[in-house]
């Protein structure tokens, strides 16, 4: 047997060619440095693969294509492409559990309502960027935001130096077999969180129940929708708005959503009821008076008529913001994020021209934009759009900057800061805050935040940050 192979449970599983493959392609005067993992890394990944193999059910590996390719991928040495054909199952669940918890609930959160009617069945889930899949996963409570966290970074990683993104820098065997597990062990083996599973009941059952929900369900059901968090609080309202507007419901489910959706309501944030006034808006703005009546009815049963948002300023800052986080997520976006941002700035000459209604959205979406992708191409940011993000941050007042650091905290805009390039941009955004205006406080904890620069995705959790929040 030669030295170059590799005994696994007595077959022999060639890692032989290494160099004679080189020397083929340097034959043709092709590259061939970087091409195939080297020899030694090879032999890592098959002699601990077995172990892990033999630990997988016979249920998991009855039909995964995705780990014969994985093995025979890594074998050969394209590390690269292993790890696509494991992303793309990981893409594949996520979709199925999409599929499972209710594409209609999903989209609600996913898209905005300028687009929303284009996304109707499972096809258009291959529509949405990967990262928007994650995000609304992890919203749904689909995935926890430990595993949010871990699969941002092998999909950044993926991104920067899988097979799509040629890149100089290697995987190393390691890696790959550590982010083979947590996809394996973390997704495609994993359920989704009680909480999600309950609001897709609770949807489910409005659907199917033809009769008069009475007065000890309604009890029952105002003590779960206590223990369900704001977030899962918010989507079950964007679920039965969406569901009680639908022109193809019966009347009895209707009136069983007006019994229900007071509860639902009072244990919801503004922001998500504001969002809610904005679809009357877009209802109104299609002259679509059907679905207007039945959107106006619910905010009236919930008490719900301030948070309508009739203003005309408010529903386009609120498009294009919209616009500007989908261009954020698409291809070319350096080039296109900066007549949106423009346009957006048009608008805003002070903190004031903020509307209160939007004011969540906008800060996040521009926090998202000016932190960046974090690739190496002009550090992540969109350079046309860059000038019109820092004139944007330097407006905000002292609860502007309250409400930008709290959301620096979330794991969705955190996972942003996970490389050097991300913090880099974090740290510039967080200099252009600082000034009196703001007080003490909150320059210290910004000052907090520029000093844990090498570890600023940690620095939100230690104790020090914590004892500095307090007082805001």
């Amino acid at each position: 047997m030669s030295d170059n192979s590799i005994i696994i449970k007595e077959i022999d599983t060639p890692v032989t060619g290494f160099e004679s493959f080189e020397g083929f392609l340097m034959n043709f005067g092709l590259p061939h440095e970087n091409v195939i993992a080297e020899l030694e890394e090879r032999r890592v990944i098959m002699d601990n693969l077995p172990r892990f193999l033999d630990s997988l059910s016979p249920e998991v590996k009855k039909n995964a294509h995705y780990l014969s390719k994985f093995v025979a991928g890594t074998a050969i040495g394209l590390f690269d492409a292993s790890l696509n054909y494991v992303w793309n199952e990981v893409i594949i669940s996520l979709r199925e559990k999409v599929g499972v918890y209710g594409i209609e609930i999903f989209f609600d959160s996913a898209v905005g309502e300028k687009v929303r009617d284009n996304y109707k069945s499972k096809e258009d889930l291959a529509g949405l960027k990967d990262k928007v899949l994650l995000d609304t996963c992890r919203k749904l409570e689909l995935i926890s935001d430990l595993v949010y966290k871990k699969l941002s970074h092998i999909l950044m990683m993926r991104n920067d130096i899988g097979a799509s993104h040629p890149n100089t820098y290697s995987i190393n065997s390691f890696e790959l077999l550590g982010w083979l597990k947590t996809c394996i062990n973390d997704v495609l083996m994993d359920k989704p969180s009680n909480a999600s599973i309950e609001i897709k009941s609770i949807v489910d059952n409005l659907k199917t129940n033809k009769d008069e929900i009475d007065s000890d369900s309604l009890e029952l059901f105002k003590i779960k929708i206590r223990d369900l968090s704001s977030v899962m609080s918010g989507n079950l309202l964007v679920a039965i708005f969406g569901l009680f507007t639908a022109k193809a419901t019966e009347k009895t489910i209707k009136e069983n959503i007006l019994k229900l959706a007071p509860l639902v309501w009072e244990n919801c944030t503004d922001d998500v009821k504001y969002k809610l006034g904005e679809k009357l808006d877009g209802y109104r703005l299609k002259l679509d008076q059907e679905r207007l009546k039945a959107g106006e009815l619910f905010f009236d049963i919930c008490n719900g008529k301030r948070y309508y948002t009739s203003d005309s300023r408010v529903i386009k800052l609120s498009s294009l913001a919209e616009s500007l986080e989908e261009t954020h997520l698409a291809w070319d976006n350096f080039y296109h994020e900066s007549p949106i941002a423009q346009e957006i700035m048009s608008y805003i000459e002070k903190d004031s021209d903020i509307p209160i209604e939007r004011e969540d959205n906008l800060i996040k979406v521009f926090l998202k934009c000016r932190i960046g992708n974090g690739k190496w191409y002009n550090q992540g940011v969109s350079p046309g759009a860059k000038p019109y993000y820092d004139k944007f941050f330097k407006l905000l007042n002292k609860n502007q900057v309250k409400k930008l650091l709290g959301m620096l905290e979330s794991s969705e805009i955190r996972s942003l800061v996970l490389n050097d390039i991300g913090a880099e941009q974090c740290i510039e955004l967080l200099n252009l805050l600082k000034t009196p205006l703001i007080g003490d406080r909150l320059n210290e904890i910004i000052d907090y935040l520029i000093k844990n620069k090498k570890n600023l995705y940690s620095a939100f959790k230690t104790a020090d940050y914590k004892d500095l929040i307090k007082a805001i």
